[in-house]
């Protein structure tokens, strides 16, 4: 099927090959992220002037409601942590609460450069009793709540969703034995 407008014959075989490419590509690409670690969740990652929320999704472990998985942040300034903490960047490890919808930090790893260069120069443990809740300040969109969401739709990898233990059933699906 071939559209003539002026000289230019644009063929809508080529455009959908090359839609359906693009998207393979893309869908590549996004695994090899994953499979790398860092996945941004909000601003641009590497970007100087802007700040950036990153979550690695590979380190993501579960018990019950329970997750945890690996959180950083680069910001576009020097701020200062609740703890006093002047940095530009910071690593830590979230612990999600699926049953009440809340995360909070359960250590936090700071750098004085942005995207988590050079030494850290300071490093803090969250017990139970010392609640650092996961926010993002300053950051437009809900991200604490979006990471919520995410880690919370994920099963972990030896539960089973369906209550018999035998799958979906359905005319494309199989048979109920």
């Amino acid at each position: 099927m071939s559209w003539e407008r002026g000289r230019a014959t644009y063929d809508f075989r080529i455009l959908q090959i090359s839609y359906r490419a693009s998207t393979c590509l893309f869908l590549l690409c996004g695994a090899l992220t994953a499979q790398a670690g860092w996945f941004t969740v909000a601003g641009i990652a590497g970007d100087d002037r802007g700040d950036y929320v990153q979550v690695d999704p590979v380190t993501l472990r579960f018990d019950g409601a329970l997750r945890w998985l690996d959180v950083r942040v680069s910001r576009a300034a020097e701020r200062t942590s609740t703890e006093g903490v002047r940095f530009r960047s910071f690593q830590g490890v979230a612990e999600v609460d699926c049953s009440a919808s809340t995360a909070r930090y359960v250590s936090a790893t700071f750098h004085a450069e942005p995207h988590f260069a050079g030494a850290p120069i300071a490093r803090f443990d969250y017990p139970r009793d010392r609640v650092r809740p996961m926010a993002f300040r300053q950051i437009e969109g809900n991200v604490s709540a979006r990471v919520v969401r995410a880690a919370c739709a994920v099963e972990p990898p030896d539960s089973d969703p369906t209550p018999s233990g035998e799958g979906p059933i359905g005319p494309d699906r199989g048979s109920a034995r």
